[in-house]
């Protein structure tokens, strides 16, 4: 899946620094490259005392990066172990891949009994049937036998068999996942169902970073998880986070768009890295549970919200969703705005809902479409 990136050009020039991060949730030390850059004179001018640290590390199958400002490289350094450490914690909790992980022990005995859950997975579960029923259905967590089937599809170059799909297919119902506030309890309805935190996982994880940052005193922050980016207060001395958006049409050498971001969240759902091509057919990794085939066709679909999760669970229901439907959606929640890109008849098309920034609806060739562009679902 594509996302949102932080502009290279943006970082003023550094010099590397090593700093030695014990992750106790793993009882070992990594060793983090942290990158000290020096300050200009207009941030000094803003803020004498802060400085620009950088961390990476993979969790979730993919690298998670956090950019921060702080008065000293040792209280960067223990907010970066914190949010780190929050994230592998996430990480055991909301893994698909591992057969320990919270979820899959919630897949494999939900369906025989109520199964107590941590605050973190019903949390997101909650937040997910609230995007399923937004999106009527097209969003669903309950997804996993069909991602199993279109995963093993990637791996062997061939499309899953459609007696299979019709089988993963009747398992796939967000409805048959039932939650009880009252005992924090989830039942699943129906035995064999799996879920998968794919479409919303990671932007929940990265939303978790940026609080525990803030909670250390770090209030000038960017999360990026995996393509999921979050930022907090801007770095000194400027209004707002430079992120870059890498759309469907980049494969034609369209000049990617920036947005600037306070406050907020951005996703991009598209098929860049993950997809599937058959007999000249393009498939995305991207599944419509209503169907159980995967898209067709070159897409993206970017979404700005005032929080990470909802950006991410909205990338995908909205690449879902007829644009006109999509557009809707948008529209009527709070902080949200999206921009759809499709390849229609070997044109890239633009759609866009109301208050998605201007800089990304692209050079002057590219023309925000009307909405007559057939559903996808």
């Amino acid at each position: 899946m594509r996302r949102g990136r932080t502009s290279d050009l943006a970082s003023p020039p550094f010099c590397a620094m090593t700093t030695r991060l014990c992750l106790r949730a793993r009882f070992f030390c990594l060793i983090l490259g942290v990158s000290l850059l020096a300050v200009s004179s207009g941030l000094l001018a803003a803020n004498p005392l802060l400085k620009r640290f950088e961390y990476s590390l993979p969790r979730m199958g993919t690298m998670f990066r956090i950019e921060m400002y702080s008065a000293s490289s040792a209280q960067a350094s223990k907010a970066a172990e914190a949010a780190f450490t929050r994230a592998e914690e996430l990480e055991q909790i909301m893994s698909d891949y591992r057969p320990d992980s919270e979820l899959m022990r919630l897949s494999r005995e939900g369906a025989t009994a109520p199964f107590p859950v941590s605050s973190d997975l019903y949390d997101v579960l909650a937040k997910s049937l609230w995007t399923s029923e937004l999106s009527r259905g097209v969003f669903d967590v309950s997804i996993g036998p069909l991602v199993d089937l279109w995963r093993g599809a990637r791996k062997t170059g061939r499309l899953p068999d459609p007696n299979e799909i019709s089988k993963a297919r009747a398992l796939v119902d967000y409805r048959n996942i039932e939650l009880d506030p009252a005992s924090h309890t989830v039942l699943l309805k129906r035995a064999g169902m799996k879920l998968d935190l794919g479409a919303i996982g990671k932007g929940y994880a990265a939303d978790q970073m940026l609080a525990v940052l803030q909670s250390q005193g770090i209030d000038h922050a960017m999360v990026v998880a995996g393509g999921e980016v979050v930022v907090g207060e801007p770095p000194p001395g400027n209004s707002g986070w430079k992120v870059v958006i890498d759309t469907a049409d980049g494969v034609s050498g369209t000049p990617p768009c920036s947005l600037l971001l306070r406050a907020a969240a951005v996703s991009t759902s598209g098929d860049e890295h993950q997809f599937l091509e058959v007999n000249g057919h393009r498939y995305s990794h991207v599944i419509n549970p209503a169907t159980g085939w995967a898209l067709e066709g070159e897409s993206s679909t970017t979404v700005i919200a005032r929080d990470s999760t909802t950006a991410d669970a909205l990338a995908t229901a909205l690449s879902l969703m007829s644009v006109a439907d999509g557009i809707r959606v948008a529209e009527s929640l709070p902080g949200v705005s999206a921009l759809w890109v499709r390849r229609v008849g070997g044109e890239w098309k633009y759609f866009a809902s109301r208050g998605f920034p201007a800089s990304c609806r692209g050079p002057a060739s590219r023309q925000i479409q009307g909405l007559a562009l057939p559903s996808r679902s």
